[in-house]
C-alpha cells in the first residue's frame, strides 16, 4: 500500500477532512476514488470512497461517502494499492522503495543499508544503518550519484566524515 496523505483534522461542518498530502500535489486525490483508511497504529483499516475533493492552503479537503464525521479519523492515513500508484518518471522514486537499498561508495565498498527516509525542511534524508551505527545521508544528486532499483543499490559520494559522526 502507498500512503497518499494523512487526515489532520475535520474541516467545517459538512464532514470534510483536512488532509496533509504526502504526494506532489493535493490534486492527486481527484485521480482515485476507492481508498483504504489506516489507523495510526496500523491495526484498523476501513475502506472508503472519496466523494469530493477540493484544495485549500496546500491541503486536500476530502469528503468520504457515508462518513459524516471525521473526528475519530485524525491521524489516519489514506492509502491505495501499489498498482494504483502513478507512473514515475526516470530518476523518480517512491521513498518507501528506497528503504532496504544497499548503500555503496564509488569504489564499491559497503556503507550500510537505508532503514528509513526522513522528510524535512532541508529535503529528504536517508537513514543509513551500518552495524550498530546510524547516520543520515542527504538524498541529493551530488551525493546519491547512481540508483540501481533492480540491484537495490544506491552509489554515494559521501562528504568526508559524514558516516564517521
Amino acid at each position: 500500500m502507498i500512503a497518499l496523505g494523512i487526515i489532520r483534522k475535520p474541516h467545517g461542518v459538512r464532514g470534510e477532512a483536512s488532509v496533509e498530502p504526502w504526494t506532489d500535489s493535493p490534486e492527486r486525490f481527484t485521480e482515485v476514488s476507492r481508498v483504504t483508511l489506516v489507523s495510526p497504529d496500523e491495526e484498523l483499516q476501513r475502506d472508503a470512497t472519496i466523494e469530493s475533493v477540493r484544495t485549500h492552503a496546500g491541503r486536500a479537503l476530502i469528503k468520504f461517502a457515508g462518513i459524516d464525521s471525521v473526528d475519530d479519523l485524525r491521524g489516519w492515513t489514506i492509502e491505495i494499492p501499489d498498482e494504483q500508484a502513478r507512473k514515475l518518471d526516470e530518476d523518480e522514486y517512491f521513498l518507501h522503495d528506497l528503504v532496504g537499498m544497499k548503500i555503496v561508495d564509488e569504489s564499491g565498498a559497503d556503507r550500510g543499508v537505508v532503514t528509513d527516509t526522513i522528510e524535512g525542511g532541508g529535503g529528504i534524508l536517508l537513514e543509513v544503518t551500518r552495524g550498530a551505527r546510524k547516520f543520515e545521508v542527504p538524498f541529493a544528486k551530488d551525493i546519491c550519484v547512481r540508483i540501481d532499483a533492480a540491484a537495490k543499490t544506491i552509489t554515494v559520494r559521501l562528504p568526508d566524515g559524514l558516516d564517521a559522526l
